[in-house]
């Protein structure tokens, strides 16, 4: 399933939670998975997020650090 992350669009298995997707973009930018504890996850009306949150066909995520 595709999902979306800071506008980038991300590949992901299907039953994916936001860590997963968050980690998958972080070795795609080839940033630090260090960064994933030290950040936060928002959906896409601006609510923070678990790192366990279940994710969906085309659902927008933001990774901040």
């Amino acid at each position: 399933m595709n999902v979306q992350v800071n506008r980038t669009v991300i590949e992901i298995f299907e039953g994916a939670q936001a860590q997963h997707a968050v980690l998958r973009y972080l070795v795609r930018r080839r940033l630090s998975k260090s960064l994933l504890t030290q950040g936060r996850i928002f959906d896409a009306w601006g609510h923070e997020i678990g790192l366990d949150a279940p994710l969906h066909e085309g659902q927008t995520i933001k990774f901040k650090k």
